[in-house]
């Protein structure tokens, strides 16, 4: 991975940036500082940025939280929001809504029903049913490492067909064949006109996205990690600031004065 803000990172902001560029983010550890999941909140230096970046180019924001969750966390409308991993928010896919729906609701019937035995589970996992995916939290287990084993061997057992993807300190369980956040930024970039993006994500949950082989998308991770498939990386989520500012200066320079939000096609 290399830094950012580096030559060849800002080469690349450079190559990237240009008006009608895409800009998404994910939202916990990225925009938000990690404070635990009930807690976390959009920064008002943050929001601030956001909206002057929306006044010259369209933003995202996809996240694995619900969709009533994170409208309730946001100050201000994005241009795109997308929930539940890339199952919620993106147009044209509410039609196999209902089918994950269901598919959710057996799996967390299944899993609190083994959960409920205090002999075998810690009683520091909890679920969360956010309709369209199931997440597993498990932040206020006694012991990490034996209840990651456990809930592995319970997930096999309770939810064969799930796609588990792991966070920090959570289980993320997916209906099979549902979108990820890759094919989500994929779809944005079509209905935004863009024929460039640049993501910011911190988690396993972006590694769909990091993932891509499309030289028109800018991946970047929060934090470097030799396993993510992301390009580049921030030194730490406080750098978020810092890449909006450039973002911002980047794209004031391509205006011209008085110059509206034009799309990358026009």
């Amino acid at each position: 991975m290399i830094p950012l803000f580096s030559d060849q990172g800002r080469a690349q902001i450079d190559r990237i940036v240009r008006p009608g560029v895409l800009c998404a983010f994910d939202f916990d550890g990225t925009l938000s500082p990690f404070v635990g999941y009930e807690n976390a909140s959009l920064p008002e230096a943050i929001c601030q940025k956001l909206l002057h970046l929306q006044s010259m180019t369209p933003v995202a924001i996809l996240t694995g939280r619900a969709m009533a969750d994170i409208r309730a966390r946001l100050p201000f409308k994005p241009d795109f929001l997308v929930a539940n991993h890339g199952l919620e928010g993106v147009p044209g896919q509410e039609k196999d809504h209902e089918k994950y729906r269901r598919t959710v609701a057996c799996w967390a019937e299944a899993l609190q029903l083994a959960l409920d035995n205090p002999t075998r589970y810690d009683r520091g996992v909890s679920l969360d049913n956010k309709r369209y995916s199931l997440a597993v939290h498990y932040r206020k287990a006694a012991d990490y490492d034996a209840t990651e084993g456990r809930l592995t061997r319970l997930f096999a057992e309770a939810a064969p067909t799930a796609h588990v993807l792991p966070g920090k300190f959570v289980y993320n369980l997916i209906p099979p064949g549902a979108p990820d956040k890759g094919d989500a930024l994929s779809e944005l970039m079509k209905a935004a006109g863009a024929q460039t993006a640049l993501y910011v994500g911190d988690d396993w949950t972006d590694e769909d996205v990091f993932a891509l082989d499309n030289p028109a998308i800018l991946t970047v991770r929060v934090e470097k990690s030799d396993e993510s498939r992301a390009r580049f990386y921030l030194e730490t989520q406080e750098d978020i600031a810092t890449l909006l500012d450039a973002l911002i200066d980047k794209l004031q320079s391509a205006f011209p004065r008085g110059g509206g939000r034009p799309t990358q096609g026009n």
